[in-house]
């Protein structure tokens, strides 16, 4: 296992099986041209999890559900357009390394060997919030899903979980990766 500290979290990825898209040299190539990624991937039961992880939880008492959750008529808030651009990128990526496009070839070369074929995926978005924020948690994944059902579509995905890190933790399917940092 190789393991990360990433907000708050110590991730523990299967050598072999798991990428971040940061340490990718064809990621790296592209980066500052406005492309964003997830924070880790890895092969679990012959699906590709992708894991993007933020931790507002103790640092932004000032924060309210307008900095997370679109309102009508209101312009999109950064936080928001931060995790769609996050999704839809990676997903990007994914399917031009699978497609074989230029770029992609580059990408797919520096994939685990299993993540180079196409692979069911599964999108997960883990937030730490402060407790009387979580109640934004059920709109957010609603307006996300709402948001990116067009592209996720594009990539054979149902839908985006979005979990606190409590929820995260004690998931039996994330249970052996993840655990909080003390």
């Amino acid at each position: 296992m190789v393991v990360y500290e990433e907000s708050g979290l110590s991730v523990s990825l299967p050598v072999g099986a798991h990428f971040r898209f940061a340490d990718l040299p064809g990621y790296q190539a592209l980066c500052g041209q406005h492309l964003k990624e997830m924070d880790f991937a890895w092969i679990d039961n012959g699906e590709l999890l992708l894991l993007e992880v933020r931790d507002y939880g103790g640092s932004c008492a000032t924060l309210s559900g307008a900095d997370f959750v679109p309102g009508q008529r209101l312009p999109i808030p950064w936080r928001f357009q931060t995790l769609i651009d996050k999704l839809t990128d990676s997903l990007l990526m994914l399917l031009a390394a699978w497609a074989g496009t230029g770029r992609g070839q580059a990408l797919r070369a520096q994939l685990p060997t299993p993540a180079r074929a196409r692979l069911p995926l599964r999108l997960v978005v883990a937030i730490e919030l402060p407790a009387a924020l979580t109640i934004h948690l059920g709109p957010l994944r609603d307006m996300l899903n709402q948001r990116l059902r067009g592209r996720i579509a594009l990539a054979d995905v149902s839908s985006v979980a979005l979990l606190d890190y409590t929820r995260l933790i004690n998931h039996p399917r994330f249970r052996p990766y993840i655990r909080k940092l003390s």
